[in-house]
This record gives C-alpha cells, sequence and structure tokens, in this order.
C-alpha cells in the first residue's frame, strides 16, 4: 500500500510539473503580443516584403491591442496600403475612407484620397454595365482637386479623370443604342448628346454624333440629321467610318457622294482663309 502512495505521489509531481512548463510559456508569448511597437516593426517588414495577409493581421493585432497609441495613423494607413497592394480594393475603400473621417487635417489626407479614387477607378466596369464605381472615382478626384488643387497627386487625378469621363461616355452610347433600338429616340438623343460632351476623344465623338444623325433621321428631323451629318464629315474626316456618314447624306439630300464630299471641303477651306485673313 505504501509503495503504492509512493508511486501515485511521483507521477502526481510530474504531471503537476509538465502543466508548470506550457504556462510559463505562455505568459511570456502574451507579454509579446501585448507590444504594439514590435508587433507594428513585424506587420512593416511583412508589408516590405510583400507578405500581404500576414501584413494585415498584423496591423489588425495593432489597432486591437494599442487603440490609442501614437502609432494607429500609420497602422491604419499601412492596413489599407497592403488591401490596395494586394488588389483588395473593397476591403482598402473601407480603411481609406475610415482615416480620412478620423484623420481630417493630416498631411496624408490628399495621398489617402488619391488612393481611395484609384481603388474605385480600379473597380470601374465595362461601359455596358453598371457604372456606380466610375461615378465614385469621378467624384472623389474631383474633390481631391477642389480641395487639395497644390497637391503633387492632383497632376495623375486629372488624367484618371478624363478616363473615367471617356467610361461615362461610352457607357452613354452603349444606352443610346439600346433607346435607339427600341424607339425611344428622345432617351437616344439625350445620351448622344452627353456622350459628346463628356468626351474628348475623336473616335468616341465622332461615334456618338453619327448615332445622333441617325437618330434625327428616326425622328424625321430631316434638316436637322442633314446639318449633323455635314457637321460629322467636317469635324471628323478620319473617323473610320466617314463614309457611312457620306452616304447617308447623299441619300437625304439626293446629291451625289463625290459632291457633297467636295462641297465640304471648299467650307473647310474658306473658314481657314478667313481664319488667316
Amino acid at each position: 500500500m505504501k509503495r503504492k502512495l509512493i508511486i501515485l505521489t511521483i507521477v502526481l509531481s510530474f504531471l503537476s510539473s509538465c502543466s508548470y512548463i506550457p504556462f510559463i510559456g505562455s505568459k511570456k508569448e502574451e507579454k509579446e503580443e501585448v507590444n504594439p511597437e514590435l508587433t507594428y516593426k513585424k506587420a512593416e517588414s511583412a508589408l516590405m516584403k510583400k507578405d500581404y495577409k500576414e501584413a494585415q493581421e498584423l496591423f489588425k493585432k495593432v489597432l486591437e491591442q494599442a487603440p490609442d497609441s501614437k502609432i494607429v495613423e500609420n497602422t491604419r494607413l499601412n492596413l489599407a496600403e497592403s488591401y490596395y497592394n494586394s488588389g483588395d480594393y473593397e476591403e482598402a475603400i473601407t480603411v481609406y475612407e475610415d482615416y480620412l473621417k478620423l484623420y481630417p487635417l493630416s498631411p496624408n489626407s490628399d495621398y489617402v484620397m488619391y488612393k481611395l479614387g484609384l481603388c474605385y477607378y480600379n473597380l470601374m466596369r465595362p461601359p455596358d454595365r453598371d457604372q456606380t464605381y466610375t461615378l465614385k472615382a469621378i467624384e472623389t478626384f474631383k474633390k481631391l482637386i477642389e480641395n487639395y488643387p497644390l497637391s503633387p497627386w492632383v497632376g495623375e487625378a486629372r488624367k484618371k479623370l478624363k478616363d473615367c469621363e471617356e467610361r461615362l461616355a461610352e457607357h452613354d452610347i452603349y444606352v443610346g443604342k439600346f433607346y435607339l433600338k427600341t424607339e425611344q429616340y428622345q432617351s437616344a438623343e439625350n445620351r448622344f448628346t452627353q456622350a459628346m460632351k463628356k468626351s474628348e476623344n475623336k473616335n468616341i465623338k465622332a461615334e456618338a454624333k453619327y448615332l445622333l444623325c441617325k437618330t434625327y433621321e428616326k425622328k424625321n428631323e430631316k434638316d436637322k440629321a442633314i446639318k449633323c451629318y455635314e457637321e460629322l464629315i467636317r469635324d471628323y474626316p478620319g473617323w473610320d467610318y466617314i463614309d457611312k456618314a457620306e452616304e447617308e447624306l447623299a441619300i437625304l439630300t439626293g446629291k451625289k457622294k463625290s459632291n457633297i464630299v467636295e462641297n465640304i471641303k471648299k467650307e473647310i477651306k474658306e473658314d481657314l482663309l478667313g481664319i488667316y485673313k
């Protein structure tokens, strides 16, 4: 009996010592985990190595560990950057927007607004799809240009803004074609007119103009259609489908295509001579 008690005592002592070892270890780990500065450095290192998932987990841990720390502002910015660089633009939008709300006077505000615009820009859909992201990108880039006119990011924002306007113009043409096909001529006319105003691309403007001319034809507004075709031929002579416009104009006027083209060329020369007199 005594022997059994001795063995039991030894076993209990061994089990107690085993359970004590990980307890000490877990305290050490816990102590390391509540060091936000160390966690932040690890997160930065992961970001530099393009290990974006690891960086995101660590930056979020910093926000949990020290929500009132001085490093929180940079943590939020770097968290947004890690989402952006990994192509997760939806998550990046959320964090960039939070940053702008929390730090409206930050010297990084213009940069963050530019990156927010880029998120929307990168999420833009083709012309035949919903253009919500395009509109959001336009709104954000315009806000940057208006609020931070001296920002080094304004130049790039203006370029991206033009791209967005072109995308909307292409969308207007796509929708306008649908209206034209379904005989909703006034709606079609409005869309093609808007496309011409938004776009600076000659091919897009020429296509919108041609479709506008076709719309006038469908509305039985012959005079408007003739004038529209004449303007198209005069203003966009290099358009790939200009022959179509010339043929349509010839049919409407009952004149030979060659005569129409010659007359318009003559008008252009006269206009040029008038400018240089």
